[in-house]
């Protein structure tokens, strides 16, 4: 999958993204998805790795976001989609020096339009923790609705976090393109 915005290049993760994979993941918010499943650039270089088996598999999942003038990855984005059900997840982050630019806006519509109109898709959903309010508002903007909070359903470790559902359906996709 290759797609762009007016800004960015949402395409395949490569070798050289290793750098900018780890010092994102550096970040205590990035780093409190992954743990420490990157702290080497070793361990990044694996990750690529499986990710490059699995693009040459036909399975894409994990994509980079790249700053279209110079296709340095700021971030990356997941449409997981579920093999029974007519549905996706997206997941994302961007490096810090990259937030509040719009770019996670950006990057999310794209890719739930791209999902609604070339895949069997009918929900597409996400997910944050509730003490980070600028995700919620990503989401939003991307036209997803608030559902509801999963009480403690992350576990790490000894600590149980809540999560806040949003989805968009691809009728209401749909409704803001004729808009």
């Amino acid at each position: 999958m290759n797609l762009e915005t007016c800004r960015l290049r949402i395409r395949n993760v490569v070798s050289s993204d290793d750098v900018a994979i780890y010092d994102a993941v550096q970040c205590p918010e990035i780093h409190m998805m992954y743990g420490n499943q990157f702290d080497s650039i070793i361990k990044v270089q694996q990750y690529i790795h499986v990710l490059l088996s699995e693009y040459d598999i036909g399975k894409y999942r994990t994509l980079a976001i790249a700053d279209k003038t110079k296709n340095l990855l700021i971030g990356t984005i997941t449409l997981d989609k579920d093999k029974t059900f007519p549905r996706a997840e997206i997941s994302y982050w961007i490096s810090n020096s990259y937030r509040n630019t719009g770019f996670a806006t950006e990057a999310i519509s794209k890719v739930i339009a791209y999902a609604f109109t070339n895949m069997s898709i009918n929900r597409i959903q996400a997910m944050h923790f509730p003490n980070n309010y600028a995700s919620g508002r990503v989401l939003q903007k991307s036209g997803m609705q608030y559902e509801g909070t999963l009480r403690q359903y992350v576990g790490m470790g000894e600590m149980h976090l809540d999560c806040m559902m949003y989805s968009i359906i691809k009728e209401e996709f749909k409704e803001r393109i004729i808009r």
